[in-house]
């Protein structure tokens, strides 16, 4: 029985990173020595054990039976080495072991059959077998890999050759609708969330993957008011912005869709997008029920992308339509989507090419006066009480109004 520090933990310290979790594998061993040796198991799919906390798995070969990223089989025995172990592992930079070195306490022996050292010095992502086409979560894997290391990091050009076979053979259609928003979902909280679609971009699979995203490469904007040229370019930075700006994940995703109805304007209506945020709502609905999104988010991205334009023209909207909006957006019961279209308004007034400074501070406009329209109560409109809803209807609106206008 011999055990290695393997993976994750392994890149991170060969950067001088503190690794998060540490796992390790055993080879020469099987369950009933690891059982004897005191270790608990805890896998149910494949050999893990437990013991002092720390993750230890049998190592093993994988055999491809089925589609998606559960259709293989795994093999466990004595004689299964640290090499046929590490070679099923997605990315060269995670398929390195290290062994104690008997000699020198403390110190580690590397184990790298595949050049992830040369890799993490080139800062090179590149796949370590031929297995990698086998698991389609690998190429997400892949893009969200990039988005956290940044953009100095470059996909190797055989690693995009494949990537972009499994695109043309379908094997990307495997994935399952819960994993890709798992995977995206962890992308746009990384440090440099667009590389996660830049990457699938460059690797000729973004169609495939999230198709509404691939269409705002087309969707060319007016350089007056766009420099950037295009809706994909804008989206991506309006999506840097909110990074930058440390929003949360609902805000990214509001961000990543406002402009989905983009992607829909006919050609010869270009650069100009009449009523793209209405016809975005749709978009984004299909999309975000497409991925499993929450569907407390899922409603609140479509209220955004159905009002993110209003952000543009706020001292131009007259009371009623200040009502209107804030009641369409269910803002009374649902106070935070008022605020989840200012956060959306401030990364897209920052998200194009020469605004990213511009200052936003007039946005808040949009909380101040939701917050005059939400201090209208019932009993200050009615102070003697109403039964009949028409009137109270009637007459809650026409207070709101007021409050707008006071505003």
């Amino acid at each position: 029985m011999k055990t290695y520090l393997v993976g994750g933990a392994v890149r991170d310290m060969l950067m001088g990173l503190e690794p998060k979790d540490r796992d390790y594998v055993v080879v020469g061993s099987s369950v009933e020595e690891m059982l004897a040796a005191g270790f608990e198991k805890v896998g149910a799919d494949f050999p893990v054990f437990l013991k002092d906390n720390e993750e230890y798995a049998l190592a093993r070969r994988e055999k491809k039976t089925g589609t998606g990223y559960l259709g293989f089989t795994s093999e466990f025995g004595v004689d299964v080495t640290l090499e046929e172990d590490l070679g099923r592992r997605d990315l060269t930079i995670n398929s390195m072991a290290f062994e104690d070195d008997e000699g020198n306490p403390g110190v580690y022996l590397v184990n790298d059959f595949f050049g992830g050292q040369d890799d993490l010095r080139a800062k090179v992502l590149r796949h370590t077998s031929n297995a990698f086409a086998e698991d389609p979560v690998r190429v997400l894997r892949l893009a969200r890999f990039r988005a956290r290391l940044g953009s100095e990091w470059t996909v190797a050009p055989e690693t995009v050759a494949l990537v972009s076979q499994m695109a043309k053979r379908g094997v990307l259609n495997e994935l399952t609708a819960e994993r890709v928003w798992k995977e995206l979902s962890r992308a746009l909280m990384e440090p440099h969330a667009r590389l996660f679609f830049d990457t699938l971009l460059e690797c000729d699979a973004l169609h495939v993957l999230f198709p509404e995203v691939y269409r705002l490469k087309t969707a060319l904007e007016a350089r007056r008011w766009h420099p950037e040229g295009d809706a994909y370019e804008h989206t991506m930075l309006v999506l840097t912005q909110a990074v930058r700006k440390g929003f949360d994940l609902e805000t990214r995703v509001a961000c990543l869709v406002h402009d989905f109805g983009k992607g829909l304007t006919p050609r010869d209506q270009l650069p100009k997008h009449y009523g793209h945020e209405m016809s975005g709502v749709k978009v984004a609905e299909d999309f975000c029920n497409r991925l499993t999104v929450p569907s407390k988010m899922r409603d609140r991205v479509m209220k955004t992308t159905r009002y993110h334009m209003h952000m543009h023209k706020l001292d131009t909207l007259n009371s009623k339509t200040w009502v209107h909006m804030f009641m369409d957006m269910d803002a009374f019961r649902d106070p935070e989507v008022v605020y989840l279209l200012w956060a959306v308004g401030v990364c897209d007034e920052n998200g194009r090419l020469g605004s990213e400074n511009a200052s936003t501070e007039h946005l808040v406009k949009v909380v101040d006066v939701f917050t005059r329209v939400r201090n209208v109560k019932f009993v200050d409109v009615f102070p003697n009480g109403e039964t009949n809803t028409q009137r109270i209807k009637d007459g809650m609106f026409k207070a709101r109004v007021h409050a707008v206008k006071s505003a």
